[in-house]
Parts: C-alpha cells; structure tokens; sequence
C-alpha cells in the first residue's frame, strides 16, 4: 500500500473517530438536557411563596372568626390547604429531578381562594348579624320608651310593672351581648324586650283606646261647647280641663283667656269611679270654696262639688254591675290645687297646677264657676300620641 493510501486511511478512521466523539457528546447533551428540563422549567422548584399566602389567608379566615360565621366555607379552606400541603409534602421528598410541584401550585392557589372566600363570608354574615342586633336594639329601645310613656301617664298594675322591668333587664343584656359581639344573641335578647314591652303597650292602649272612641269624643265636645256657650251667654268665667292634653283653660265671656298645664291623678286614663282609684273625675262640677295656704294642704285649692249627683248615680250603676269591689266607696275632696310642676300625673284624683299658676287661677275666679272636666276634644294629647305611637305600622304592633 503506498503511503498516499495510508495517509488516506488514517484521515478517514481520525474523521469517524471525531464524528463519534461528537455523537456521544450530542447524545449527551440531549440526555443532560432531558434530565436538567425540570429544573430549568422551575417545575422542581418548591412553590414557597404559594404555600405561605395560602397560610396567611387561612390565618385570616380564622382571625375573622369564620369558624363561628362561616364554619363550612371554613372547612372547604381548612381541607383545600391541608390537600395543597400534602401534596407539596409528598413532592418534596421525591429526588430532585423527579419533583413536579404544578399540582401543588395549583392546590396552594385553590387553597387560597378558599379562604379568602370564607373570610369574605364571614365578614359579610358578621355584618349582617350586626345590622340585624343593631335593628333589633333600636327597635326595642323605641317600644320600651313607648311602655315608658305609658308607665308615666298611668298606674300599671303589679304585673304589668313586672313585665316592663323585665323588658328593661332584656334590653340591657342585649347591649351587653352587642359590645361582646354575640350579635344573634343579643337580637334574641331585644326581641324578648320588645315583645314584653309590647305586651305592657297592648294593655295600655287598651285602656287608653277611650280617649279615641268616637261616642265618648262627641259627648266630651258637647260638655265643653255647652260650658263655652254658657260662658259666652253670662259674660262669666268658666273653667274646661282636658284630661288628654293635660291642659286647663279659663274661659271668660265664652273666650279662651288663659291656659295652664295640669297635672292629675295618677289613673286618669279612667273615669273615676270610687275612692281611692286614683282617677280623676269627668263631668260637669263648680268650685264651692277657695281655700288659702292654711287651709289645704297643696299651697291653695278650689274644692270641687265632687261627687254630684251624676256621679252618684253612675256609682250606684257600677255597683248594680257587678263593676266595684264590695269596699268601695264613693270619694271626695276633689280640688284644683297648688305644689304641681313635677312633670307626671301623681296625684289622688286632684288636678294640679304650678304655685305661680295657682295663684294666677285663684285671683280669677271664685266661687260658683263652672268647671268641667272631660278626657279631651278630639284634637289629641298625652294619650291619644302613645295609643298612635304603640299602634303605627313602624311600631310592629298589630292591635286595633
């Protein structure tokens, strides 16, 4: 073989040796390249940040409460994260290149969405509850002012004060459980004060209906318009107290010439009946003397022809009726006096007027002027506005 045949030779073996080597180094470059993918395309790598968002939002949920307002939301997020940690677990033992923590991500992510949404609904239904206790309180506080007012302007009986105590406890635990944040609780605990309260209004308007009934309203009208009238036609002075407007005015000459704010007996929402109830009467009456500050024990007084024959008569009706106790007397000593201005009907039947008012009325008339004394006009007053406020729609009330 020559030497060119040689040389020719040598040069293809060093050609195929080269082209050998470069497969080897090509085949091992793809297969590194295989093995290293998952690293570079960050599938191995641990999804930290993923995995503490989902724990923060789960912390959150937690922080709001949602175990007590959104328990199954809550548990939908606790089972979501424990899933996404568990599956972040299982990857991380694995060997490096065999790690795959997309499913995790995906997991963390859902995790997260789902505390944040049972924090979002925790949120909300504390809200709600909120509004609901805030309603309920409020609504609460208007009726139990309501039986307040019907404390103030009548006796309530042993029971009925029992009951309205009862509302003002509820209504103070209520509070209470509010500032505690136990909002259904305390919409519970002001629904059972409104519906004492309530249960106090209904007796009272009850009883207070008489002040709006249309017969009786004719009959008080007339009274007055007949007491007016006669003033109008004697030139003399005459006196008209209006239960329901807690007012007393002078007419002279058949014109209003002065008017005064009157306090009266603790049960006026009646009529009185008997000694002792508390009531002061309605009718037609004249003052019989006037009596000085020696002489009665409110300053000055007016005595009132109380009872007359009308209220005789009625006495005898109640009794025939079955109406009185077997106790029960007819009463008297009814006066206009003095020592008013406390702000509530307090006295025994008497109507009472402010000292300086007193002296006022008693400068005026005298003996023999006609007083009458009737539950109202029609034109409203302390009564007839709390029988309205307990019996309007907002009130919830439905007695008619």
């Amino acid at each position: 073989m020559s030497f060119a045949t040689r040389w020719r030779e040598r040069g293809r073996a060093r050609l195929r040796t080269l082209v050998g080597w470069a497969a080897v180094l090509v085949l091992g470059a793809s297969i590194a390249g295989a093995a290293l993918f998952p690293v570079f395309s960050g599938r191995t790598e641990a999804p930290t940040w993923s995995r503490a968002a989902a724990e923060r939002a789960l912390d959150a949920a937690r922080k709001v409460h949602a175990s007590r307002w959104a328990p199954a939301a809550l548990l939908r997020a606790e089972s979501a994260t424990r899933a996404a940690l568990a599956e972040t677990r299982r990857q991380e033992v694995r060997f490096l290149l065999l790690r795959d923590f997309r499913a995790a991500r995906a997991s963390l992510l859902l995790a997260e969405e789902k505390s944040k949404e049972a924090a979002s609904e925790a949120a909300r239904r504390r809200e709600e509850a909120r509004a609901k206790a805030d309603e309920a309180i409020a609504d609460a506080g208007d009726r139990l002012g309501t039986a307040d007012g019907f404390a103030d302007a009548m006796h309530l009986g042993r029971f009925q004060r029992s009951v309205l105590q009862r509302a003002k406890v509820a209504l103070a635990e209520a509070k209470i459980l509010h500032g505690r944040e136990e909002f259904e609780t305390a919409a519970e605990r002001a629904k059972a004060a409104s519906a004492s309260a309530d249960l106090v209004g209904d007796t009272a308007a009850d009883a207070m209906a008489r002040f709006g009934d249309s017969r009786l309203v004719r009959h008080w009208k007339q009274m007055t318009e007949d007491t007016i009238r006669w003033s109008r036609l004697t030139g003399e002075d005459a006196i008209v107290v209006y239960k329901d407007e807690h007012r007393l005015t002078l007419y002279s000459g058949g014109r209003p010439i002065k008017s005064y704010r009157a306090e009266l007996g603790y049960n006026s929402i009646r009529d009185k009946l008997h000694a002792g109830d508390a009531a002061t009467p309605e009718g037609r009456y004249r003052i019989t003397a006037k009596r000085g500050p020696s002489q009665t024990t409110y300053y000055k007084a007016l005595l009132l022809n109380y009872p007359n024959d009308e209220d005789r008569a009625a006495f005898e009706r109640a009794r025939r009726a079955g109406r009185l106790p077997r106790w029960a007397r007819l009463g008297g000593l009814i006066e206009i006096h003095g020592e008013g201005g406390k702000g509530k009907d307090w006295t025994k039947g008497c109507v009472a007027l402010r000292n300086a008012e007193m002296d006022d009325l008693f400068g005026r008339v005298g003996v023999g002027t006609p007083v009458t004394i009737v539950g109202g006009d029609g034109g409203g007053g302390t009564y007839t506005e709390l029988v309205r406020r307990h019996r309007s729609p907002g009130n919830g009330t439905t007695s008619q």
